[in-house]
């Protein structure tokens, strides 16, 4: 309980400040749906949030420093639109919370954010890597987010390309590379082509090499459609080994937009172990910030495979009915 008045509390004095302040906005997502589930056999029906976007609550601002430099922050609290209840134990701002620098030679940013690894996988999921046709649900995603982390972001304006860079101190006592997190991602995008890598490496609390994640993807828009794909690799030298690929497709017409795609895991570490999803989606724009949506996905598992499943060998179907609103 006195961390929920916490945290209200200072929600409550960030935003006075930004009304006080130039340059100091309060923002948000609130996205909720019903949802009906069906794993493995027992079916289920209720309410969620966030089955197109997270649901959050931030305040965001900047400064101008002169010569082209300024001051810029993030702080957002991850919370679910259907209880009101914060999605991160004991972590105020769970969904981002940094501060940096911007100028003309790119963006630093210290905190905790997204990894850019995760964001190269969001920039190529027809689905924004969120509900049930987000390519995550089987896809690595390297945690999505990381904490103890320095970021730097090209600036714009390099002929179509970018980029980021970001490091994890796992801060381990006697031990620098546990934990430790490296993640990057480089790109080009120039008329309708978008094509994109990202790397990712995790370690352990010991400092042996967890995972190593490396993806390929890419968009093209025909202006009747948009093509998605990303091929993606995880792996270490002993434990993990398996291979990921997702084609996607998207229209826009009027105020609508159709989005579909299809998803394989291949495991080569374990047999009967791959996984395939099957998405679609219809989204109705009612504003700029608002729209309605449907999104339908099946899940299957091969026979040693519980991806998103209760029992290896499972199925599980999702379908969400909601509406999201930005503001």
């Amino acid at each position: 309980m006195k961390q929920v008045l916490w945290a209200l509390s200072t929600l409550f004095v960030a935003m006075q400040a930004a009304r006080a302040q130039s340059g100091v906005a309060v923002y948000g997502v609130i996205d909720a749906g019903l949802v009906a589930d069906r794993d493995s056999g027992e079916s289920s029906t209720r309410v969620e949030s966030g089955q197109q976007a997270d649901s959050r609550l931030g305040v965001r601002g900047s400064e101008d420093l002169g010569g082209g430099i300024s001051a810029i922050f993030n702080v957002a609290s991850f919370i679910s639109a259907d209880t009101g209840q914060l999605v991160f134990a004991n972590r105020i701002f769970g969904f981002q919370s940094w501060v940096g620098l911007a100028g003309r030679y790119g963006t630093l940013r210290v905190g905790r954010m997204f990894t850019p690894y995760f964001a190269a996988i969001d920039n190529n999921d027809p689905f924004d890597a969120c509900g049930p046709g987000e390519a995550t649900r089987i896809f690595a995603d390297s945690g999505v987010r990381m904490d103890n982390t320095v970021k730097y972001t090209l600036p714009e304006g390099l002929g179509g390309f970018y980029g980021e860079l970001a490091y994890g101190a796992g801060e381990v006592a006697g031990n620098s590379a546990g934990n430790r997190q490296l993640s990057m991602n480089a790109g080009y995008a120039a008329g309708p082509v978008n094509l994109q890598t990202a790397y990712h490496a995790t370690n352990d609390v010991f400092g042996n090499n967890a995972a190593r994640n490396h993806m390929l993807g890419g968009t093209y828009d025909f202006r009747l459609f948009k093509l998605w794909m990303a091929l993606a690799r995880s792996r270490n030298d002993a434990t993990l080994d398996t291979r990921d690929a997702l084609i996607g497709v998207s229209v826009s017409f009027g105020a609508s937009v159709v989005a579909a795609d299809y998803v394989h895991k291949h495991d080569r570490m374990r047999a009967n172990s791959d996984a395939t999803q099957v998405a679609l989606g219809y989204y109705y724009y009612l504003s700029r910030r608002t729209n309605l949506y449907l999104v339908h996905s099946g899940l299957s598992n091969g026979s040693a495979a519980s991806y998103q499943a209760s029992v290896a060998g499972g199925a599980r179907s999702l379908t969400s009915l909601g509406v999201r609103h930005e503001f």
